[in-house]
């Protein structure tokens, strides 16, 4: 008999998190084929309208399939041309990686980076405007959650500068945070914000979605980029299903619908306070064990994942055992925080109180052995 389990019994991953009820159902239903009738369209392009709530945006906002690094790729190679410069403003493994990819698509990568316990300060800004004026970049990106540090970063005054010096484009990742916290795209004056279905929208990881400003659109046709990530073969096809750039997943779109549905019944407000109280009370219990927070005590902690420390006198693998024997599910961390950092992911349906609060005691119970 094979030993696999398909469901945690405490889910507490930073994502893919667990479904949502009611996208197994919208998951376990048939479809016709998307390119056969009208039918699909008015799906994408609710859905459309309603991401567009969801990142805080009037812009235009697209969908393809593939998780959360299918859009991260896409941006950058639908907005550079070889040998541009790009500005990365990191304080953890994803900010720096943005660097790390610009480079490997022949641009010229300046990078201003924190340490990973820190978000985007006063000091941060003023090192971005002199990187600015002394590169002058064509594009600037930043993350909003970063899921390895558990933080969240502030983006209104990042976004400002950016407008106010002219820095052409500014691209978002908003992967782990669009759903459960305030993502602000047009605010932000963000040409590109970046979202998955896997994280906060409780559904697998196989969409994924991005604004698009009228900026950007017009630097996409300009790079005319057209690989299978690539944004310019979405220009003008939720106007005719024939001309998607490839079979249009009807699954992934109906499966946000679903997510999406359930977060309007429960209000976006309300949703973001659930994320809020959920989070307090994961570091408030956390530290009540004694177990330390990852981000710096000035730092902003994110609402959707929560960092902590490996504690003393357990090594990672032996931690992540003892929690799974009883149950709890929880995730290590990612580059230079790999073994020391774990997380607990409190995102979509993970972001529930009671669920919290039976983490914490398995976690007490195994501290206490």
């Amino acid at each position: 008999m094979n030993s696999f389990q398909p469901y945690a019994a405490m889910p507490f991953y930073p994502g893919p998190v667990s479904i949502h009820p009611r996208v197994a159902r919208a998951l376990s239903r048939d479809y016709a084929p998307p390119r056969m009738g009208t039918e699909y369209l008015e799906l994408y392009k609710s859905v459309r309208s309603r991401l567009q709530k969801v990142l805080g945006t009037k812009e235009d906002v697209l969908l393809g399939t593939g998780e959360g690094m299918l859009v991260l790729w896409g941006a950058l190679k639908s907005l550079l041309k070889e040998g541009d410069t790009v500005l990365s403003v990191g304080t953890g493994v994803f900010g720096d990686g943005f660097a790390d990819m610009a480079k490997a698509l022949g641009c010229r990568a300046v990078l201003v980076s924190e340490p990973y316990d820190c978000t985007i300060s006063a000091s941060t800004l003023e090192r971005v405007k002199d990187a600015v004026r002394e590169h002058r970049p064509v594009l600037m990106t930043a993350v909003h959650c970063e899921t390895p540090s558990g933080t969240l970063n502030p983006l209104e005054e990042l976004g400002a500068l950016k407008e106010d010096m002219g820095v052409p484009f500014f691209v978002v990742d908003a992967v782990a945070s669009a759903g459960g916290a305030p993502v602000h795209a047009d605010a932000w004056h963000a040409d590109c914000v970046l979202g998955g279905s896997q994280k906060c929208l409780s559904c697998p990881p196989d969409m994924s979605f991005m604004s698009v400003s009228a900026a950007a659109w017009e630097r996409v046709r300009e790079v005319n980029y057209t690989g299978y990530d690539a944004v310019k073969p979405f220009d003008n096809a939720v106007e005719d299903a024939m001309r998607f750039p490839y079979t249009p997943n009807w699954w992934g779109v109906a499966a946000l619908d679903a997510s999406l549905s359930a977060l309007e019944e429960e209000g976006l407000e309300n949703v973001f306070a659930r994320h809020e109280a959920v989070a307090r009370a994961c570091r408030e219990g956390a530290k009540a064990l004694g177990l330390t927070l990852w981000p710096a005590e000035d730092a902003v902690p994110s609402p959707t994942v929560t960092a902590l420390r490996v504690p003393e006198g357990h090594a990672w693998p032996e931690w992540r055992a003892a929690l799974a024997e009883r149950g709890l599910y929880v995730g290590g961390s990612l580059g230079p925080l790999a073994g020391k950092v774990f997380r607990m992911g409190h995102m979509g349906t993970q972001a529930d109180r009671e669920a919290m609060q039976s983490a914490l005691a398995v976690m007490k119970d195994v501290l206490a052995r």
